[in-house]
């Protein structure tokens, strides 16, 4: 797909001529590939795939290398761990990234097309190689909320168009596009017009977490604790502007009375209910929960265990102007048992929303009480 050709005489003698396949190696499940560059020293081969070479998330890179720096009788061990040889990666290492740069800026489609196939290790490069990590992260590419479907940004031009108001670079991991414009996470920032990276990868959440920030700006899940602050901002802008909302919704004595009834309802995970400071038009959400990805390895390293992962605890929000909390807060009085069976049927339904509910077969039952004792009214 790309070719390189890069000559050097100095710090060290280096001629290489490096590609990258059409295909990723890796794709459907294949094992991991050899690196695939060879090194040779005046022409003469040292190390057919040669490991050590480059860092491992450059595997995907073919191609050979020859320096004259090298000797001929160079043990495995030093061309593994010498000093010219960890030279020689820093040089190459360096010539590729700033080479995949200047391909991405020459020709942005073509350079879709080449992430869309080897994004996976320039991911994997941002989580490991902590030298190069600023500069691999200008390589990353996603959808975000602004953008048509399939349209891909850096996160230089994610900065680049932030309003002088925005602090961080905000970014929801949902396996679709289309759940991340229903999320009720979203739900805010689309009120208030603010762009938010789209990530679908399973990668995605490890490389903002190592990441952390970019340009000096900081990486920020807008599922987690950290958009507070913004969030009671825009929420009290929007109270200072409305003129109907608060006769609609519960009293503060009757919003304490349902949150103390509903915090013992639900038990553990929930170690707190409170009325949520954000807009959206779902009746609760979860927060300050667990990473869906570290639950997912949790799974993964459970394997074929029979042994259930409990619940992290987390906050239940609620939304006290949405009917269906109104209606519990009725419900309860006249039929308790109910009352519990939709607020624990509320609180899967935010764990499904937060991408972190492991069986959401088990709540069959409960909804179809629910809906029976709707139906028969």
């Amino acid at each position: 797909m790309y070719h390189l050709v890069y000559k050097a005489d100095g710090p060290l003698s280096i001629r290489s001529i490096l590609y990258t396949p059409t295909k990723n190696p890796e794709a459907m499940g294949f094992d991991r590939v050899k690196p695939g560059v060879s090194l040779y020293s005046r022409k003469v081969l040292i190390m057919p795939n040669a490991e050590g070479l480059l860092p491992e998330w450059l595997r995907f890179v073919q191609g050979v290398v020859d320096s004259e720096d090298l000797p001929l009788n160079l043990s495995r061990e030093l061309l593994q761990n010498g000093p010219v040889i960890m030279r020689l990666k820093s040089i190459i290492t360096s010539r590729i990234i700033k080479w995949l740069q200047e391909e991405s800026r020459k020709d942005p489609a073509k350079y879709k097309e080449f992430f869309q196939t080897f994004g996976v290790f320039i991911k994997e490069g941002v989580c490991q190689d902590t030298a190069n990590q600023s500069e691999i992260a200008k390589l990353l590419r996603f959808e975000t909320s602004e953008k048509d479907a399939g349209e891909l940004v850096s996160l230089s031009e994610y900065v680049e168009a932030m309003p002088e108001d925005q602090e961080h670079i905000y970014y929801l991991c949902t396996s679709n596009r289309q759940f991340g414009l229903e999320s009720p996470y979203y739900e805010p920032f689309k009120k208030h017009g603010t762009n938010v990276l789209f990530l679908h990868h399973t990668l995605d959440e490890f490389v903002m977490g190592r990441l952390s920030n970019y340009e000096g700006k900081r990486l920020v899940s807008i599922e987690s604790k950290d958009v507070d602050q913004v969030l009671k901002k825009w929420n009290e802008s929007d109270q200072a502007k409305s003129t109907d909302d608060a006769a609609s919704a519960l009293t503060e004595e009757q919003i304490n009375e349902l949150t103390s009834w509903m915090l013992t309802a639900l038990g553990m995970p929930v170690k707190e209910v409170k009325v949520s400071e954000r807009y959206m038009s779902y009746p609760a959400i979860v927060t300050d929960f667990e990473s869906p990805a570290v639950r997912r390895m949790m799974k993964m390293m459970a394997g074929d265990s029979k042994q259930q992962i409990p619940m992290s605890p987390c906050n239940m929000e609620i939304n006290v102007h949405d009917p269906v909390i109104k209606g519990l807060y009725s419900l309860k009085s006249r039929d308790a048992d109910m009352a519990q069976k939709v607020a624990k049927q509320l609180l899967d339904n935010a764990f499904i929303a937060a991408d972190i509910m492991d069986e959401p077969r088990t709540m069959i039952k409960r909804l179809n009480e629910i809906l029976a004792h709707a139906v028969s009214k």
